[in-house]
């Protein structure tokens, strides 16, 4: 039973690593009115501690705003909100828009690990030209890209549909799973250790000092395992809370159980 049940956790963890293990943004094609700007932002990388997304921003010019080799005629100033520093992006008339890189800071909680998600609304608004000369051309939001272990997803603000777009992120199933079967491997190790442990308080069966290093090994065992975990979940998340100081907890009790079983059971002479 033991074994099946292994075969198939390790079944589905690779059906769903295989499926799900990361996707591209999911968003519906954009109409860009003519003579506008389409801000595409391509994801890379997500810091769930902060909580922020990293973007690789680039800009896709109307022929009415760029010559022949697509450099802009005229400066263009991209304001994206919102970003991390807050400043907006300039582009002069000497070379073609170069992808420029920020983070997108969102909403979310890391200490709900591996269930946590994110969202927040991104606007962007193009300005051209400088002074009292400058004037906003019509813009549109395009997300695309992928980052390991996570799932997003784009879609218009409801509120202002033309000018803003929600954007959501969550862990993906594989990651998910990964990290809820490490929560079970930890869970595990004060369950044999209390087995063995209790048996030999118990019963009268020998005792082997060896034992004592065995369970030594498992309580050492716990951070190395618990700091593996997908994601890096903070300390004190419910993961720590829930799990994590309750099997150090019961590891610690159980070697004190086995040390009240040496002094029990004492060695004899045959």
């Amino acid at each position: 039973m033991a074994a099946a049940l292994l075969v198939a956790l390790y079944a589905g963890l690779v059906v769903a690593y295989a499926i799900g293990g990361s996707s591209t943004v999911a968003q519906a094609p954009v109409a860009v009115p003519d003579g506008g700007v389409e801000v595409v932002l391509t994801a890379r990388d997500i810091n769930a501690a902060a909580p922020d997304l990293e973007v690789d921003v680039s800009l896709v010019l109307p022929e009415s705003l760029a010559d022949d080799a697509g450099v802009p005629i005229q400066p263009i100033t991209l304001t994206l909100e919102p970003t991390a520093d807050d400043a907006d992006l300039t582009y002069g008339t000497d070379r073609r828009p170069p992808v420029r890189q920020v983070k997108i800071p969102f909403t979310g909680d890391i200490e709900e690990w591996p269930f946590d998600s994110y969202d927040n609304s991104i606007t962007a608004f193009v300005t051209v030209g400088q002074g009292a000369d400058a004037s906003v051309v019509p813009t549109v939001v395009t997300v695309d890209g992928q980052v390991q272990g996570w799932q997003l997803a784009a879609s218009p603000d409801a509120v202002v549909p033309d000018l803003a777009v929600d954007l959501t992120f969550h862990r993906s199933l594989a990651i998910v799973l990964f990290g809820l079967s490490l929560v079970a491997v930890l869970i595990l190790l004060p369950i044999t250790t209390w087995v063995v442990g209790w048996k030999l308080f118990r019963e009268d069966r020998l005792f082997e000092a060896g034992f004592l290093g065995w369970i030594g090994a498992m309580l050492f065992a716990t951070i190395p395992i618990r700091n593996f975990f997908p994601g890096s979940p903070p300390p004190g998340s419910w993961v720590d809370v829930l799990v994590t100081l309750w099997v150090i907890i019961a590891l610690a009790v159980v070697l004190l159980v086995a040390l009240a079983a040496f002094i029990k059971n004492p060695r004899r002479n045959h």
